[in-house]
C-alpha cells in the first residue's frame, strides 16, 4: 500500500443467495450484485466512462483491494466489462480499465432476448413497405416520442424556458438516467451542450440495423426534442450502432426565429428541387 492510497476498507461479505422463486422469476444473483451500496457507487462511476482501479480509488475514496473484490463480483454477473488498455507509452504494462456493461443483463432465467423480437418486427416492416418507407415511418415515430418526452417534462417540472443547464439537469440527469442511459457532459455554454452516452437501450438492434434504429428512429427522436424545445439543433458526433465506443451528441440553441428562417429556406429549396425534377 502506498501513502497515496485511501485508508483500507473491509471488503463486504457476499450477500446470501435467496432461493429461486417457484416457477422461475428474477435471478437473485443479479439483485445481489445490486444490493451493495459500494457496488452501486462503482457502477455509477463506470456508467459515463471507463476507468482504471486507480481512478476509481481516487474518485470513490475506496481501497484498491476493496475495489478489486467488488469489480470481480460485477464482472461475474455481466454488469461490468474489462476494457483492453492501449499500447503502453512508457515502461510497464498499462492498467486494466473497466466500464459498465453496454449490454445490460436482464434479470431472470432463462435470459430473455427481446432484441430477437425487435429484429423480426423491423424486418417485417421493411418487407411490407420497403426500406425507405420503413425509415420514414420510424423517423416519424421517433419525432413523436421526442416531442412527447419534452411535453411531459414541461408539464411535470413546470419548465418555462429551456437552456443547456435545464436540459442537462432534467433530461440527461433525470429522464435519460431513469431509462438506464447515463450521460457524461463534455462541455456546456450558454448556447451549446455536448455529451456522451456509453449505453444504449437498443444496442443489439442498432448494431444489426443501424440505418433503421440510429439513422431513422434515433435521429427522429432528437429532431422531435429539438422541435418541442424550439430552436434546438442536434448533431450526432459518434454512434455505437455504427461501431463507435459511445454515442456523442452536440446540441446548439439557435433561437426560435433563426430556426424558423432555416426551416423556411429548406422548404423553399426542396420545392425548387421537386419542381425541376
Amino acid at each position: 500500500m502506498t501513502s497515496s492510497d485511501p485508508a483500507p476498507a473491509i471488503a463486504e461479505a457476499p450477500l446470501p443467495r435467496p432461493p429461486r422463486p417457484a416457477g422461475g422469476g428474477e435471478d437473485p444473483r443479479t439483485f445481489g450484485a445490486l444490493g451493495s451500496p459500494v457496488r452501486l457507487r462503482i457502477l455509477d462511476a463506470l456508467a459515463s466512462e471507463d476507468k482504471a482501479i486507480a481512478d476509481l480509488s481516487r474518485s470513490l475514496g475506496l481501497h484498491r483491494v476493496t475495489l478489486r473484490y467488488h469489480l470481480n463480483y460485477l464482472l461475474k454477473q455481466g454488469l461490468v466489462e474489462e476494457v483492453l488498455p492501449s499500447a503502453p507509452k512508457g515502461v510497464g504494462r498499462p492498467a486494466m480499465r473497466y466500464r459498465a456493461s453496454r449490454q445490460r443483463p436482464v434479470p431472470g432465467y432463462p435470459p430473455r432476448h427481446f432484441e430477437i423480437v425487435g429484429q423480426v418486427a423491423l424486418a417485417a416492416l421493411v418487407e411490407a413497405v420497403g426500406p425507405e418507407a420503413a425509415q420514414e415511418s420510424l423517423r416519424r415515430r421517433g419525432v413523436d416520442a421526442g416531442r412527447a418526452l419534452i411535453d411531459s417534462v414541461v408539464r411535470e417540472e413546470r419548465v418555462d424556458r429551456w437552456t443547456p443547464e435545464a436540459f442537462e439537469t432534467l433530461i440527461l440527469g433525470k429522464r435519460f438516467r431513469d431509462l438506464g442511459i447515463p450521460s457524461k457532459v463534455l462541455s456546456r455554454s450558454a448556447r451549446d451542450l455536448e455529451f456522451r452516452q456509453f449505453s444504449c437501450p437498443f444496442l443489439e438492434l442498432a448494431e444489426e440495423m443501424p440505418s433503421l434504429v440510429c439513422d431513422a428512429l434515433d435521429e427522429g427522436f432528437h429532431a422531435g426534442i429539438g422541435t418541442a424545445i424550439g430552436g434546438l439543433r442536434t448533431e450526432r458526433v459518434a454512434c455505437m450502432g455504427h461501431g463507435d465506443r459511445y454515442c456523442q451528441y452536440r446540441l446548439t440553441w439557435e433561437g426560435k426565429e433563426r430556426a424558423r428562417r432555416k426551416a423556411k429556406t429548406r422548404r423553399v429549396r426542396r420545392h425548387i428541387g421537386e419542381s425541376r425534377a
